[in-house]
């Protein structure tokens, strides 16, 4: 046989391989491929004894079935899947649970990781829009206390978000200057770009003014600081903690570490914050260490043609990737869609 015939077969035993555990979540006997293939048991158990020595399957000691490795699920995706088309019933599905949810921006983004958790199964999760990035247009200051104060955040995208700060006095008549300040002065500046500006003009300020601009600066601070636990969502956890994967105690408590404490998580999202594309981490690709025994599949999302964040799914490594993938893209197209008729 040729090396062309010889990596066909190993393709499409990988293929079987995949598939039926995605099904089943049970080790593949070389019965069930030969029967598949119409080849004899003895040639199928020597062509997977070569991808097992390859690293892309490998076998539980407790049985002699061949399940896929990370390295396998990676070829498969890359090279070997098939991808589905979304079908008619759940694409008219995602666009009725759009429809009923279109009060503000923030609904809409949580409801998007919602949606996807209950048509997957699996663990929906999304990444709010970044403000470090997004182009400022204005904010607003209201006193919740002596030394608090209620900051609201319009960005260009039209995101809102808003946060209490505590200051070390009562700003009292100086919020309406500070906010007059913002408003006139630092429209279409990135967070980052007003507190680098703010920062200049203080090196500069010899008067009152300075004053009024030291408090400006420690706000933009603040916001920045906002813990990035609060811009992580998700949806549907209780999905992944049912699969077969987790009914070991110590696999279930490293992913509710990881549910409790989103930061590395969030991390991982925003490495990939301005590819608009699909990502997929599987298993130990994960830098995530409660989820290395899952795959990751994220699709940007946009507000006026600029990617601000990501949408996916937690799962199992054996996954339907031919599936779920196609079905985050159309999420997040569906999710970018509904975003902007809301700015708009």
């Amino acid at each position: 046989m040729t090396l062309k015939g010889i990596i066909e077969r190993q393709n499409r035993i990988l293929e079987i391989v995949v598939s039926s555990y995605v099904d089943t979540a049970m080790p593949v006997g070389s019965r069930l491929v030969s029967k598949a293939l119409g080849l004899s048991s003895a040639t199928i158990r020597n062509i997977m004894s070569d991808l097992e020595e390859m690293g892309y399957i490998t076998h539980p000691h407790t049985s002699a079935g061949r399940i896929p490795t990370d390295k396998g699920y990676r070829r498969y995706v890359e090279s070997l899947m098939h991808v589905k088309e979304i079908n008619s019933k759940e694409a008219r599905k995602i666009e009725e649970e759009y429809k009923s949810q279109r009060r503000n921006i923030e609904d809409v983004i949580k409801k998007s990781a919602d949606i996807l958790a209950g048509i997957t199964q699996h663990t929906g999760v999304v990444l709010f829009p970044k403000f470090k990035k997004p182009a400022f247009k204005r904010i607003e200051l209201v006193s919740v206390g002596k030394k608090r104060v209620l900051v609201v955040l319009v960005t260009a995208t039209g995101i809102v978000k808003n946060f209490i700060m505590d200051t070390r006095y009562d700003l009292g008549e100086e919020m309406a200057l500070i906010g007059n300040l913002l408003n006139s002065d630092f429209y279409g500046l990135t967070l980052e770009e007003i507190k680098n500006k703010l920062i200049g003009q203080l090196k500069k300020a010899r008067d009152s003014s300075y004053h009024i601009i030291k408090e400006t600066s420690e706000i933009i601070e603040s916001m920045l600081g906002v813990s990035t636990e609060d811009e992580l969502y998700l949806g549907g956890t209780s999905f992944l903690l049912a699969q077969p994967e987790f009914e070991d105690t110590n696999s279930a408590k490293l992913l509710l570490q990881v549910f409790e404490n989103k930061y590395v998580l969030s991390r991982l999202m925003e490495e990939d914050i301005s590819f608009e594309g699909i990502k997929v981490y599987i298993g130990k690709e994960n830098k995530c260490r409660g989820i290395q025994n899952c795959s990751l599949v994220t699709s940007g999302y946009k507000v006026k043609d600029e990617v601000v964040g990501r949408l996916g799914i937690i799962g199992p490594t054996r996954m339907e990737y031919s599936h779920l993938i196609p079905l985050v893209h159309y999420i997040a197209e569906t999710m970018t869609r509904t975003l902007n008729e809301l700015v708009e």
